[in-house]
């Protein structure tokens, strides 16, 4: 698959909420830096994910924007807004740091 398939995958993942589809898609270091400074790690992802289920059922994302190696996006999930900065490869997901609006 190609960095961009992985991307796209982990999207998705996000998108539907799936942590397996997420998981699939990230890198064995990978780590989600949170606010409040809480960092998620691969193994974290079914934690994490069913704590965002409690907030809605899926997870809007807009307003993608790729420079090389590192994607921006809005996400939405109830009534939360964010930003996320993440750096990608044709290994996965490597890094997301999300910030809340």
């Amino acid at each position: 698959m190609s960095a961009q398939d992985k991307l796209g995958g982990y999207a998705s993942g996000f998108g539907s909420l799936d942590a397996q589809v997420i998981g699939a898609n990230v890198t064995a270091d990978y780590k989600l830096l949170d606010k409040d400074g809480a960092v998620y790690e691969k193994g974290d992802l079914p934690q994490y994910i069913t704590e965002l289920k409690k907030l809605g059922d899926e997870m809007v994302i807009s307003d993608v924007m790729v420079d090389g190696d590192q994607a921006w996006c809005k996400w939405q999930i109830g009534d939360i807004t964010g930003a996320g900065l993440i750096r990608f490869g044709d290994n996965g997901v490597s890094q997301e740091q999300l910030f809340y609006i």
